[in-house]
C-alpha cells in the first residue's frame, strides 16, 4: 500500500505484516513540530478527522506518564484513545503505546515511534505503528485512518504555519 493525497507528501505504508508508517514533511523546524504535536492546546486543533472534534486531550509527557484523547461521534458514542509514553527524547523521538479505548478494541495495544528529523529548515515526521497481529494493522487500516491521518497531518501543517 502506497498511498498520497494531493496536498502534501503524506505517505502511508506497510513495512510489516504488524506495522503501519506514516511521512509527511512540514516546513517548520523540529521543534516546533514537536511544540505542536505534544501540547494539548495544539494537538486538540490538529488531532482527528472531518468528522470529529478532539473535545478531551490530556497529556503527561513524561516517561511513565500518559495520555488520553475522547472524540465524540455525530451518534453520541465516544471514540477515546490512550497510552503511556515509555521514551521522550526532545524534540526528535516519541516512543508510547496506544490503546482505542472502547468496547472489544481496549485490550489491544500498540506501539507508535514517533521520530522528527529536520533538514535545512523542513522536518519530516514519521510514525510508525506496530500492532499485534496482522489483523489488527489490517483493521486499523480499514478504520478510515489513512484518509483522517491525511486530513489531521494537512491541518498540523496549517497550524505551524501559524505559530512560526
Amino acid at each position: 500500500m502506497d498511498a498520497r493525497n494531493n496536498r502534501s507528501d503524506f505517505q502511508l505504508t506497510l513495512p510489516s505484516d504488524y506495522e503501519i508508517r506514516l511521512t509527511r514533511s512540514f516546513s517548520a523546524p523540529r521543534e516546533l513540530v514537536w511544540i505542536a504535536t505534544t501540547q494539548p492546546e495544539h494537538v486538540k486543533r490538529w488531532w482527528s478527522c472531518d468528522r470529529f472534534a478532539l473535545t478531551v486531550c490530556d497529556i503527561d509527557l513524561r516517561v511513565g506518564g500518559g495520555y488520553r484523547y475522547v472524540m465524540p461521534g455525530r451518534d453520541g458514542s465516544e471514540h477515546r484513545f490512550k497510552g503511556v509514553y515509555r521514551e521522550v527524547i526532545r524534540p526528535q523521538r516519541l516512543v508510547y503505546t496506544q490503546i482505542y479505548d472502547v468496547e472489544s478494541y481496549a485490550d489491544r495495544e500498540a506501539i507508535v515511534v514517533t521520530t522528527f528529523d529536520e533538514k535545512a529548515g523542513r522536518t519530516l515526521y514519521t510514525s510508525i505503528i506496530t500492532h499485534l497481529s496482522r489483523e489488527d494493522r489490517d483493521n486499523h487500516i480499514a478504520s478510515g485512518m489513512e484518509a483522517g491521518s491525511a486530513i489531521a497531518l494537512d491541518r498540523l501543517a496549517d497550524l505551524l504555519l501559524t505559530l512560526t
